[in-house]
């Protein structure tokens, strides 16, 4: 009896519409977007800090994020 079986489940990124299992990808906490693994954690660090605990918000968020902090950094 396999233990670690492969998910027969698949769904297709919002981004990218390319299929993914289930497990390679989810749901941003603040778009509400499902997307693969590319495009909600964009790198082997920020998925390795989602499983630790961080938010799991995806890179277009995160850019926007950054970019209004910078902007409000710059006016004042």
């Amino acid at each position: 009896m396999p233990f670690f079986k492969k998910s027969i489940f698949t769904s297709e990124c919002d981004r990218c519409h390319m299929r993914f299992h289930i497990g390679a990808g989810g749901v941003c906490e603040e778009c509400r977007r499902i997307l693969c693994d590319t495009h909600l954690h964009g790198s082997f660090v920020r998925r390795v800090q989602v499983s630790f605990g961080a938010p799991n918000i995806c890179v277009s968020c995160r850019y926007k994020r950054a970019k209004s902090a910078t902007a409000s950094k710059t006016a004042s």
